[in-house]
């Protein structure tokens, strides 16, 4: 290869090197000119399109939760950081290494200058200068590091690792946010629905204790006690219909829905929920503490993340020990002031004799968070251990306060139905037709509570163990039958 061959390949390589950086700044620029209205306090971006739930599955408002969720957003910038990080740390690989050609550091430096000749104070000439151009172009290579960059690379790439679990984590933690929001909003419509009827009873109630007052078939405390009654069911709805409204504003807060974007009444409607049209969404599992505990020790994400920060506290030891050893670089330059071209090269060893003791302090330090980092696994596992356990607990402990639930269900429902045609022959009291309304709304709102425990407890087990759901999406009765 001639020289002009070599000028030309150089040149193709700075030419490429100035695009590549030319093309990062355009990048840079569009990005704050991008999010700049962001950060003023006066900002008034265009309105976003509203929402609109209303046929959405609780699979697709999780689809919609990862693409929404600002948390995600930042976990994923959060493992292209660490990513670049990794590339930036390229930077100092030697030539041994398994990325050679990020190891040559290129400069080049031009200029002009002047000075004057030495003369005495007395000489008219004090002012007179020479001077010229120079100019120079440098080469610095780090041949051999001892492990340094080695080290120091692995523990980054752990920390890729550790930052691509964290994003997964968050979404099993927006599945769950998003699950248990989706439960409790149509949890607290349905509630709200079994006070509505109760408020519907006690007036039929009501109705019907000053009808035989006026009949001269019941007295004036009887009506009282009716009004009471009544008066506390609307109360009820009121406490009922609030539930709804911060349920609905915490469900839209999991799908990272903001006011701009509409309310649950325009994401969701408004219409009626009844009692007995339960969401399902969640299969059943049936698997115990430990088989959950066994399939999270491996799969859990957060658990995988401690695991992984350990790994890379282990690789910061081997770059500490590593910083003991010497370094090997070489160099090469040309210069040029006019009219004299020097060529230098030169080949560099150093190693450093005693720096008050920084340096085994660092190997020290490394060690304490490399057992800090074992710590933190153990307790990652024991936490996660518990939360299972509470999990399995919560959804068997459901599953039994469902059955019990429906059976309550049926004999309030039945012992109403009788205390009503008692009532309307004057064979059962007021209080025993009030009692009885009562405690038909309070077995109905139990199995509400019931059911959805259940499909909560189904998710927190699997947003645990990092298993991702298999959803089972059906509309069921109170009783456990589709309507």
């Amino acid at each position: 290869m001639n020289v002009a061959e070599r000028i030309g390949r150089r040149g193709a390589w700075l030419a490429l090197a100035l695009a590549v950086g030319c093309s990062t700044v355009f990048e840079a620029r569009e990005s704050q000119r991008a999010l700049a209205a962001k950060g003023e306090d006066a900002a008034c971006d265009a309105a976003p399109s509203p929402v609109d739930f209303r046929r959405q599955s609780l699979e697709g408002l999780v689809a919609f939760a990862l693409t929404n969720r600002p948390s995600v957003v930042s976990k994923t910038l959060a493992v292209r950081d660490a990513r670049l990080a990794l590339k930036a740390l390229a930077a100092e690989a030697p030539v041994v290494s398994d990325t050679p050609w990020t190891a040559p550091k290129l400069s080049v430096s031009g200029g002009h200058s002047e000075s004057s000749d030495a003369v005495h104070l007395d000489d008219g000439d004090l002012w007179r200068a020479k001077g010229g151009a120079s100019a120079a172009l440098s080469l610095e290579l780090l041949v051999y590091d001892f492990g340094r960059y080695a080290a120091q690379a692995r523990a980054q790439a752990e920390r890729v690792v550790a930052t691509e679990l964290a994003l997964a984590d968050e979404g099993f933690s927006v599945f769950r946010a998003v699950a248990e929001g989706y439960f409790d909003f149509w949890e607290r419509r349905a509630l709200l629905a079994v006070a509505q009827t109760n408020a519907q009873q006690y007036a039929v109630h009501l109705a019907q204790a000053e009808a035989r007052r006026e009949a001269g078939e019941a007295n004036r405390l009887d009506v009282l006690k009716a009004r009471l009654d009544l008066a506390q069911a609307e109360q009820a709805v009121v406490a009922a219909s609030n539930r709804v409204e911060t349920t609905g504003a915490t469900l839209l807060q999991a799908l990272g829905v903001d006011a701009r974007r509409g309310t649950w009444q325009t994401a969701f409607g408004v219409e009626t929920v009844g009692p007995d049209a339960l969401r399902q969404a969640l299969a059943a599992t049936d698997e115990d503490v430990g088989a959950a505990f066994a399939f999270a020790r491996t799969n859990a994400p957060a658990l995988r993340v401690s695991r992984a920060k350990l790994r890379a506290a282990s690789h910061d030891v081997d770059a500490a020990i590593a910083d003991l050893y010497p370094s090997v670089s070489a160099t090469a330059s040309l210069s040029w002031t006019d009219p004299l071209w020097v060529f230098r090269w030169g080949l560099t060893a150093s190693q450093s004799l005693f720096q008050g003791f920084r340096k085994t302090t660092a190997i020290d330090r490394a060690v304490v968070s490399l057992e800090s980092a074992a710590a933190a696994v153990d307790e990652a596992e024991q936490t996660l251990s518990v939360e299972l356990e509470t999990a399995v607990a919560n959804r068997d402990n459901a599953r039994e306060a469902l059955a019990s639930a429906r059976a309550s269900m049926r004999r309030a429902a039945e012992n109403l139905a009788t205390v009503r045609e008692q009532f309307a022959v004057g064979s059962a009291s007021r209080v025993e037709l009030s009692e009885a309304i009562a405690a038909d709304s309070q077995a109905r709102g139990d199995g509400i509570t019931a059911f959805y425990d259940g499909q909560r407890a189904e998710a927190a087990l699997l947003a645990q163990a990092g298993r991702w759901p298999q959803y089972r999406e059906a509309v069921v009765s109170a009783d456990g039958q589709e309507p």
